[in-house]
């Protein structure tokens, strides 16, 4: 096959992973704008106490990460990428399933959060690691392909949010459910598998553990982009959109309908935002990328943290845009430096998400409890999680820093 026949099918098949990403986030959004008034239903109108119980979701959702995150990275990186893309949307779609027929019995709604919720990076993880085997050995070109990637992750993110709250309560669930099977359908009929069978590592349990993410931490390099990286996370969409939906409740006055309008938006400023950053990082290149995003998403949290009105949190939105994929240029980088140190693609997906996965059990719990301090006992300070962003995210560009990254 010549180079430029070559290049045409990684090309196409990139973006049929990108496609496929798509849809499953259309159907992990599907309930973002429905899940918290129906446990604030439950709570009976305690915000306070729906803050809480969503943060302790999605730290026990982080808690089963842990456990699933090695097993499946390890896995993948013996037997393949796609059968774990399809795995992932059948267990999703099941545990939704139970929540259409007990909508209103708050341990239906625990235990969907907390299993779902950790495949989501049961899917990413393959997925991230196809597009690895793609363009592993290229940094620059792997940021611009996983930036363009969060352009579908985005146009999931819009499209979900928008029929969840068009469907509302169960109805979302159940179409998630659909979706999920919908994700499931395309990866097994228009994917190939992107893992050649002389680069499969074979599976070992001694690497099975919760602290898979040491490996990162035996190189300098290796190190500091793994700490931008963990940084970087408090921010991402996934760790904030409860916290989101409970701040346009409390201070926004949002029912179901503008949350979704909301999610939806953020979903569209995503596409933009992938598109965006994979041009700027053919244009600058990855590490003044990672500045620039960096930068803008301090500036984007500080802006919500202020928000009293629509045009406010708008505002502060479209400035969000420009930093949705402030990791594509960190992750690139770290399969670099991680393949340097003899690690498998996934191993090294799987190691990151391990770390991140730690930070998850924390992150929903503090940010619930940052919320509800700030937000009783005649405490009005309801954009405190956002203000913690900007400080962790400005620690994640002097990290960065201290990476020393060389670009060759």
């Amino acid at each position: 096959m010549s180079a430029e026949a070559d290049a045409e099918k990684k090309e196409a098949l990139a973006k049929k992973l990108s496609i496929a990403s798509g849809i499953f986030m259309t159907a992990v959004t599907m309930v973002v704008p429905t899940r918290a008034p129906m446990v604030l239903n439950i709570k009976k109108g305690d915000a306070a106490a729906t803050a809480r119980a969503m943060g302790s979701m999605s730290a026990m959702a982080a808690v089963i990460e842990l456990v699933i995150n090695p097993v499946i990275s390890k896995l993948s990186d013996e037997h393949g990428r796609k059968v774990f893309m399809m795995l992932a949307p059948c267990v999703n779609a099941f545990l939704h399933s139970l929540v259409v027929v007990w909508p209103q019995t708050l341990s239906v709604q625990f235990l969907d959060r907390m299993i779902s919720g950790s495949f989501i990076f049961g899917f990413a993880a393959p997925m991230q690691a196809a597009l690895a085997d793609l363009y592993g050995s290229e940094p620059q070109k792997l940021g611009i392909v996983a930036a363009r990637t969060g352009a579908y992750f985005g146009a999931g993110c819009a499209l979900g949010p928008f029929l969840g709250s068009k469907l509302g309560g169960a109805k979302s669930f159940a179409a998630s459910s659909l979706a999920f099977l919908a994700t499931f359908l395309y990866v097994n009929s228009q994917l190939t598998e992107t893992l050649p069978l002389e680069s499969r590592k074979k599976f070992n349990f001694a690497d099975i553990n919760p602290f898979l993410f040491l490996k990162l931490f035996k190189e300098k390099t290796l190190k500091w982009l793994t700490i931008t990286n963990l940084l970087q996370s408090f921010g991402d969409y996934m760790n904030i959109y409860d916290i989101n939906n409970l701040y346009m409740i409390k201070v926004l006055q949002y029912r179901d309908a503008q949350i979704g309008n909301f999610a939806t938006t953020v979903g569209l400023t995503q596409i933009a935002g992938g598109m965006f950053t994979s041009k700027l990082i053919k244009t600058i290149g990855l590490s003044p990328t990672l500045l620039f995003s960096n930068m803008v998403w301090i500036v984007g949290m500080a802006l919500m943290a202020n928000a009293r009105n629509t045009p406010a949190a708008f505002l502060a939105l479209f400035v969000w845009t420009f930093g949705h994929q402030r990791a594509a240029p960190v992750n690139a980088y770290i399969q670099k430096y991680g393949g340097a140190q003899g690690m498998g693609r996934a191993e090294i997906v799987g190691a990151v998400g391990n770390l991140t996965a730690w930070c998850k059990v924390a992150v929903p719990l503090f940010y619930s409890n940052l919320f509800a301090f700030f937000t009783s006992n005649g405490r009005n300070i309801p954009g405190a999680p956002y203000y913690a962003i900007c400080v962790l995210t400005a620690l994640a560009q002097l990290a960065s820093r201290n990476a020393a990254i060389k670009d060759d």
